[in-house]
């Protein structure tokens, strides 16, 4: 597969755009699928003139409106940042354009149109646009969206897990402990029921941070909300977003029984299934987990390959309505909270603690399924089919 850039050193597109987000950093930047593909080597070529097919990549981040459409940012669409050799490669089908926003998993109802807008208002194939998202229910959201308008050139949508890879780089950073050692560690000391780490005071973490405090639940785990002035062992949050992020903390699992991963999408209305870097870091660390976030999270981890933990308490929570999702979590909390040998109980879960250790360390030494379907398609479009000419977009 090759990749053009107009900044080769730093792997980026649409440089021509000196919009910057709220948070200061540049409105387009390095895609990481493709930043991941070159690190890795896989199978991917960096050509700087051809003639050639080619992919175009650039990534987005922040809300959609903002890359997508520029809203407080200025009036240009991402696609008017495309130079003018690169609009004339997608309009004669030797390009394909993929934009990657798989940092975060936000969804809008309108995106859909708005592809499919640009498209047509730009004179270039639907089939050459990639959507990446972090949004893990993309591709059959599409299917859905394009089989009810009767939609035959479609976009391509690739759900895509990055933070997994990415947590896998950070786990390494930290000190290393076998479940043998977290075993030991609950049989010396004082376990808490469970650890639910949350920083940004989203409004689902707010609801969940008032029920668990109307159960006596707070003082069960240990929890961190600045919304409330709680915090973890003490530790104030006073470092920068990035800190959090890439952190693996062996303490907080060792410490607890459980982990209740607290995701940024919760609401049926936010259209999004995210697996952030919350949820592997877990996992990571060989710990049991709970996910509160959006409907059929522990379908799509265990698409992954990863085990859940049905034998050992209910997880109808996955699929169960907003409000039903959140009050069963917590019951499930104060079930896990009520067993007397809790250590002996944590020992029986050693066979999906393990396997889902296995499958972390397997999943991060290969090629993502979200990469290898990237190449697939990007096989497909230039070779395996004969690209129809749109005539109709130069009438």
């Amino acid at each position: 597969m090759n990749l053009m850039f107009e900044d080769f050193k730093e792997r980026r597109n649409l440089i021509n755009c000196d919009d910057m987000t709220k948070g200061g950093q540049p409105r387009f930047q390095v895609s990481p699928m493709i930043n991941t593909m070159c690190r890795m080597k896989f199978q991917s070529d960096l050509i700087e003139h051809t003639d050639d097919n080619y992919l175009i990549a650039t990534g987005v981040n922040g809300s959609i409106a903002n890359w997508a459409k520029g809203s407080f940012l200025s009036e240009k669409s991402m696609f008017d940042y495309l130079s003018d050799n690169y609009l004339k490669k997608l309009r004669d089908g030797t390009a394909m354009f993929l934009a990657d926003f798989s940092l975060e998993g936000y969804h809008v109802d309108w995106l859909f149109d708005w592809f499919h807008a640009e498209a047509k208002r730009l004179h270039i194939p639907d089939q050459c646009i990639v959507y990446v998202t972090g949004n893990m229910l993309i591709a059959e959201q599409y299917e859905e969206y394009a089989d009810m308008r009767g939609i035959e050139d479609r976009i391509k949508c690739i759900p895509y897990a990055g933070f997994e890879e990415f947590i896998s780089i950070q786990r390494l950073k930290t000190k290393q402990y076998t479940i043998d050692d977290d075993i030991l560690f609950k049989e010396q000391n004082k376990t808490w029921t469970f650890n639910c780490p949350q920083k940004r005071a989203r409004n689902h973490r707010v609801e969940f941070f008032d029920k668990m405090a109307k159960n006596g639940l707070v003082s069960k785990g240990l929890c961190s909300f600045p919304e409330r002035g709680i915090y973890i062992l003490g530790e104030e949050h006073d470092k920068d977003t990035g800190y959090y992020i890439g952190r693996v903390h062996p303490e907080y699992c060792l410490k607890t029984f459980v982990t209740v991963v607290s995701e940024p999408q919760y609401y049926e209305e936010e259209l999004s299934t995210f697996t952030s870097e919350k949820v592997f870091k877990p996992i990571a660390l060989g710990h049991p987990f709970i996910v509160l976030g959006g409907q059929r999270s522990l379908e799509v981890l265990k698409s992954r390959g990863y085990e859940t933990f049905s034998d050992y308490w209910d997880e109808s929570y996955d699929t169960l309505p907003d409000n039903q999702r959140m009050d069963a979590i917590i019951e499930l909390l104060k079930y896990i909270d009520s067993i007397e040998n809790k250590v002996e109980w944590y020992k029986s879960l050693r066979p999906v603690l393990e396997h889902n250790l296995d499958q972390f360390k397997e999943n991060c030494s290969k090629e993502d399924i979200a990469i290898t379907e990237l190449k697939n398609y990007y096989q497909e479009y230039f070779y395996d089919h004969k690209i129809h000419q749109l005539e109709y977009f130069y009438d």
